[in-house]
This record gives C-alpha cells, structure tokens and sequence, in this order.
C-alpha cells in the first residue's frame, strides 16, 4: 500500500515519479497519490506509525486511513509515502502518532506529478511560539509543528475549490415555522452538471452517495418538526455543503428535554457525554452538540468553522439544528486574548444563532488554572487584563477568582457595548467549593482534591487542567442546574461511568451542584 523511501537527502532531492497518473484537470476533484513528509529536526523516530487519511465529510470526521508511516526516514531526509486509493477526498491529513505533538516540518500532497494546493487545517495550539500547524506548508525544513497536544495532533489540507465541488442545493420554501403542511423543493444553481443528483435525509443524519434518498421531486412535510439536510453529488466532483434545516409545521408540544450547544476548547469537551446523561437521568431528553478544538482561543474556533469536533460547521448546525435552547461560550484566557476580544466573537456565535433560534440564551462557561496556577490570567499579567485591577493568586482559589472576574468582565462587556445579556456558569466555583469540603474532612473516603479530580498531567497527579470521571461529573451537575433551572438532588442518576464515587459522595456533588449555582447572582436564578 505504501512505500518509504528514506534514500535521498535533502540538498540533493529530486523529485522522481514512475509511472505517474495523469494530472487532473482544473475542475476536477483530485486523488491524491503521493505523499512527502519531513519530520522535524531529530524527531524522526517520532513520527512511525503516523497517518495519511482521507475524507469527504469534514475535517475531523468521516476519515480512513490511506498510508501509515512504517519506519523512520534517516536523519535529514524526506519521507515518501504512495497511495493505493482510486477515491477523491477532498480533506487529507496527517495525524501525529501517541505521544508526538506532531513534530512534522512539511507536508505534500500530490496527484500524479502535480503538487496539491488546498486551503490548510489543523489542531489548534502549540508548545512554543511561532510552531502552529501552518509551518509545515511553508516550504521551510528548518520550522515545525509542535502541537499543544501530545496525541491525536492533526494536520493536512482541504482540497475543495469551487470549480472541483457541486455547488449547494438550495431549499425551497426555507427552513423556518409555518402554519400549514409545505412541499420542499431542492435544486442547484447548476442543473446542467454532469451527474448531478441531489441526496437529502429527514432523520437528522449526514447525506451522502450512500446514505440518504435520491431527490426525485417535492418533499412533503407535514405537522410536526421535520429536518432536511441536503447534499449535491456531480461527476468528478467533491460533493456540496450540506444544506438544510428545521421546518416547524403547526403547533408543536414542547421537548421534554432542552437543546444546547458548546462552542470552546478542551475544558467545554469536559461535559462532552457527560451533560447529556446526566440529564436523561431526571426524566429529560437532552440534545447536546458542541464545536471544539482543543487549545482553540474563541476567535480561532469563529474563523475556522468545520475544523473542530462535533457540529463544528456552526452556521449550517445553527440552521439545522434549531430552535437551540442554550448556547455556551468558553472565553478564552491567556495568548493575548483580552475582554473586547472574547466579548466580540461570544456575540457573533450568539448573534448568528439567533437567526433561527431567537430565544436562545447564552452562557459563559468559567474556566479554571491547573494545580501549579501557571496561566498568566490567574497571575493577573498582561496589559489587555490591567484594568481588571486583579492581584497575582498566590494559591489555586485565588486564581479560580480572577478567571470568574475576567468571565464577568466579559458579561458585562456584553451587556454594555452590544446589549446582549449573557449569564455564567460557575463550573470553577463549584471545583473550590468541593475543594474546600474535601480538605475540611467533609467528604468520607476522600483525602486529596487534586488527585481525585484532576487528570495526570505530565508533571505528575493534579498538573493538568483537565478533570477525572469526579470532575467532570461535578461540572455536568452544574450546567444542569444551570439549564434546567432546578436541583439534580434527588433527581440524576450517579453514571455508571463514575465507579468510584459513593452514594454518599454523589449526594455531596449534586447538593455542592445546586448550592453553588444557586448562590451566584450571574447564573440568575429566581431567589
């Protein structure tokens, strides 16, 4: 399937081809053949067992693999990697093996001879400045990749330009709420494409060449709720953006349980398959979706919409996906990142939102400093932060307070400059709180927070921001009482995934749960 070639040096490479495959024609949709890596300095062995993969679904779903690195290329020289696959994918990717942080200097796709050029993507974050996943397409072996992440650092490019890609079907009448049964017409601005068919699904699913109903005239939708999402297929060609949206016909009940959407980085993936069973647990029916990339400042996230996790092409999931309910926002601390910034971009993910969901509410959701309080809000350093006249933390609550003061300069920026009220959930007050009772001897069967909650960082127990089953549990709680707007007391359901907490314990968490959210006037529930 592959072969590593590991016997030209760099000064003296060409660039040799056997029996090439013809290369595509402008309009084309590409298959990518061949693959060139160059690892960074001394990190070669690193890089055995990376893959090259391909799909035509999004850039962090949908993937299979199509070349994996077998050996190591010798100090100073190129890898070369060639693809059985006859398919066109429009995203091609290399995905760093366990524990790398990526570690590549370039990257290159080629069809046949020719040198793909496409728009790049990749994980967000780097270890040092200056290292982000864009150095491997700038044509220089002497800069790198050195993702944030040890594990699962991605990086590659998508190939879809808009003369090798169908164009959209457009939906007519639109999504939207009307009063009476409609038929739904899809069509494209290009009827005349060669092979061009339209594919749609109704039960909330992704259309493609293999899943869906070929469209063969009006859609009828009767009373009720009903989601089309559309796709465009054409010879030759990478498949359409998926269209579509949520036609609300009549009276409808209302859901038994809410809809909400998470727009942040690693710490909002913390509730990830944890919020929703949580509340399924109290008798609702939770619909959660998320777009996440971890590391990904607010801004980033807004201007790379289908990089991340989940629903991350958030304009199409705002449409398809409507009415959403509640809508989080994780601000960003740290890089430069300043008030203005994260209130600017919250309100635009609120804003467009809005336009199908006009009663959505909005959150901010407080982050939290690791054990070693090491991130500079926590200091309170940086000029973007001064006039917060927040005073360095000298132990981890402290720090939990200036992340919530920062949070809360963002609400109110919010408020005053855009008119758009935003309340907070207090995920990082309820971490103290519980914090507070472990070491006051108040949860039996616990001795030491941080190791309880907390994930092994690469310093040793307690030096990630990241949280264990306990913690994430805990927070979960939080944005339920929250959204609902009620106590988990007597309600959830311990997960089966949380083996190691008592029934004791779990009473303490949701009571820590509700008395927090209960307390904190920026949450706003009814006194």
């Amino acid at each position: 399937m592959l072969r590593l070639i590991t016997s030209l040096a760099v000064s003296l490479f060409t660039l040799t081809v056997t029996a090439a495959a013809p290369a595509p024609a402008a309009d084309n949709a590409p298959v990518v053949t061949r693959v060139r890596l160059f690892p960074r300095d001394g990190a070669a062995p690193a890089i055995v067992g990376a893959q090259v993969v391909g799909s035509n679904l999004g850039e962090t779903v949908g993937f299979v693999e199509l070349a994996k690195v077998a050996a190591a290329p010798a100090p100073g020289q190129w890898a070369e990697l060639k693809l059985d696959s006859k398919v066109a994918y429009r995203f091609v990717k290399f995905v760093g093996p366990p524990g790398s942080h990526a570690n590549l200097a370039e990257l290159e796709f080629y069809a046949g001879d020719v040198k793909l050029a496409g728009k790049p993507f990749g994980i967000a974050g780097s270890r040092a400045k200056g290292c982000d996943f864009t150095r491997v397409f700038d044509g220089d072996i002497a800069t790198f990749f050195d993702a944030l992440l040890a594990d699962g650092a991605y990086v590659g490019l998508d190939l879809g330009t808009p003369a090798n890609t169908a164009p959209a079907p457009a939906l007519a009448p639109a999504p939207g709420k009307y009063p009476a049964p409609q038929r739904v017409t899809l069509a494209t601005t290009a009827p005349s494409a060669a092979g061009l068919t339209i594919r749609y699904t109704t039960d909330g699913s992704t259309p493609a060449a293999d899943n869906g109903t070929t469209y063969a005239g009006p859609i009828a939708i009767d009373k009720g709720v009903t989601s089309i999402r559309a796709v465009a297929l054409a010879d030759g060609k990478f498949a359409s953006a998926v269209a579509g949206g949520a036609y609300i016909v009549g009276d409808v009940p209302a859901p038994k349980g809410l809809r909400t959407y998470h727009v942040g980085n690693s710490l909002t993936d913390t509730i990830d398959g944890w919020l929703k069973p949580v509340a399924d647990s109290a008798g609702y029916e939770h619909k959660f979706h998320r777009f996440t990339i971890p590391g990904a400042p607010t801004d980033w996230l807004w201007d790379h919409p289908g990089s991340g996790f989940g629903d991350s092409k958030y304009a199409e999931a705002f449409t398809h996906l409507a009415p959403i309910d509640h809508l989080s926002i994780q601000p960003f601390a740290g890089h430069g990142r300043s008030v203005e910034n994260e209130a600017d971009h919250a309100n635009r993910f609120y804003r467009l939102a809005r336009e199908a969901s006009p009663n959505v509410q909005l959150w901010l959701y407080v982050q939290w400093p690791s054990r070693e309080v090491t991130d500079r809000w926590a200091k309170a350093q940086g000029k973007d932060i001064a006039h917060l006249n927040l005073k360095p933390a000298a132990t981890w609550e402290e720090a939990i307070a200036n992340h919530t003061a920062y949070t809360e300069a963002v609400r109110d920026h919010l408020a005053k400059t855009y008119g758009t009220p935003a309340l907070i959930v207090p995920g990082g007050a309820a971490l103290v709180t519980l914090k507070k009772a472990v070491e006051a001897g108040q949860v039996p069967g616990q001795n030491d927070f941080f190791i309880d909650h907390f994930s092994k960082g690469p310093q040793g127990p307690g030096t990630d921001f990241h949280l264990t089953p306990k913690g994430r549990y805990l927070v979960a709680l939080v944005f339920y009482a929250c959204i609902y707007r009620e106590s988990p007391e007597g309600k959830v359901k311990l997960p089966e995934k949380v083996t190691t907490l008592t029934p004791e314990q779990d009473k303490i968490y949701q009571r820590i749960a509700w008395e927090t959210v209960k307390s904190y006037p920026p949450a706003a529930l009814p006194r």
